[in-house]
């Protein structure tokens, strides 16, 4: 039905396959405007205006109006926290629960069993990066972060840095309960990324629309 919300809980497989499309688009864009979306899934810019009509009605899409000069302004669209929700999350409501208990009874308990997590991941990790040369290693970490959904984008800002944009997060409803999550995430990439500094730029959680690290080579 036109306006009818997804069910809590409800997966990016609720929507049909050209709605799909023009939410994975939107994350992958940030944000953008009808023309833009129809250009990246090739459909027409009216089909784009009647799913995004549905979409916002849906509570999934929210858009602001940009003035560029004289004439209409256009349209910016961007997808809501009920639009997130709809793509890959990496854990359960049971987790959040969980590490918040172990909070609850030892902050000390919980920064050791996300210390073990680090140690398990970096473990995994070693074998198929450690070996590898400094840029190969830098793309085999954006291999990983697509493979867990964290939708990944390239940035070079300068001669000596690489920008490693994050454009979702599969653990932000984890980590906005548990912000060690993320000093645990970063604590992985530095050991992955031996001979680089590693520095955060950009945090949702300090309200950035997406999360960005900047790696320089420390020679």
């Amino acid at each position: 039905m036109l306006g009818s919300e997804p069910p809590q809980g409800a997966s990016i497989n609720y929507l049909s396959p050209t709605r799909q499309a023009l939410v994975v688009a939107i994350k992958v864009l940030g944000e953008a405007t009808t023309d833009e979306l129809a250009r990246e899934t090739f459909l027409s810019p009216g089909a784009v205006r009647q799913h995004l009509l549905s979409l916002e009605a849906q509570g999934l899409v929210t858009f602001t109006k940009v003035r560029e000069g004289p004439g209409r302004p256009r349209h910016v669209f961007r997808l809501t926290p009920r639009g997130e929700s709809l793509l890959p999350q990496l854990y359960p409501d049971l987790a959040v629960t969980l590490l918040a208990a172990i909070r609850g009874e030892s902050p000390e308990l919980l920064d050791r069993a996300l210390a073990a997590v680090v140690e398990q991941q970096v473990h995994a990790a070693e074998s198929q990066l450690l070996a590898l040369a400094r840029d190969d290693r830098i793309v085999g970490v954006l291999e990983l972060f697509e493979r867990f959904g964290y939708f990944p984008r390239v940035e070079l800002p300068d001669d000596r840095s690489t920008r490693i944009v994050l454009r979702h997060c599969p653990l932000l409803k984890l980590a906005a309960e548990i912000p060690e999550v993320c000093e645990a995430e970063c604590a992985i990439l530095r050991a992955v990324l031996p001979g680089m500094t590693v520095e955060r730029v950009e945090h949702r959680l300090a309200g950035d629309p997406i999360c960005t690290y900047e790696l320089t080579p420390d020679e």
